[in-house]
């Protein structure tokens, strides 16, 4: 079984746009029903310890505590810890679960420039998990390390998002060689590099997803 933990953001909902065009069965987990997935695509929880992951083959992880494009410069001591109970705790109780039951292929959105040593709160702590993760013994370990997202979301975006995908369409034909990755992406793009990495296209390895490239990650 595929498992898809966090289907309701904007990559996670693309993935399983993705899942379903491919054909590729799964099961999403989420905490609220979804109106783009069947019953039979989707289960509903309250907690994690609530559910037993059985028989997984691949795993795809697109879950975040929502923040402010300011949040990724500055983070205030209540919003550093709901962020570390998501994006790390969270997440890496989930690899490991999926791991115990047999998770060969993880695949996980992470974030360009993620760095456990980096002196950003945000960055630091994605690349703790990126350590942690390639810790875990998975034969195909892959990060999406995207800029900044683009796609529809949710909410409206606030002056701040404008702002830098505004300042994105000028700059990004600069950005090139090293700092290409930091271009501003279609979260749809995202999302088919994620699947397409987990094909049997890609060797087992650890891989990363920088703009429109998938590379070895060494």
């Amino acid at each position: 079984m595929n498992f898809l933990l966090g289907s309701t953001g904007l990559v996670g909902s693309l993935l399983a746009d993705e899942l379903k065009n491919k054909k590729i069965s799964f099961l999403a987990v989420n905490r609220r029903k979804v109106d783009y997935l069947s019953s039979d695509q989707q289960i509903i929880i309250n907690e994690i310890n609530d559910f037993d992951f059985l028989d997984v083959d691949k795993s795809y992880i697109s879950l975040g505590y929502p923040l402010k494009w300011n949040d990724l410069i500055f983070m205030k001591k209540n919003i550093k810890k709901l962020f570390y109970e998501v994006d790390f705790e969270l997440v890496l109780k989930l690899a490991k679960k999926l791991r115990m039951n047999g998770c060969h292929t993880l695949a996980i959105v992470s974030a360009v420039g993620a760095n456990k040593s980096s002196k950003n709160y945000y960055l630091s702590i994605k690349g703790k998990l990126e350590e942690e993760l390639r810790s875990m013994g998975f034969s195909k370990l892959i990060f999406a390390r995207p800029g900044h997202l683009l796609g529809k979301r949710d909410k409206p975006r606030d002056f701040g998002t404008f702002l830098i995908e505004v300042f994105g369409k000028i700059s990004d034909p600069f950005l090139l060689g090293k700092l290409k990755k930091f271009r501003n992406i279609q979260a749809e793009k995202v999302a088919e590099l994620l699947i397409k990495a987990t094909s049997e296209e890609f060797e087992d390895d650890d891989y990363v997803i920088e703009f429109d490239e998938i590379k070895k990650l060494t």
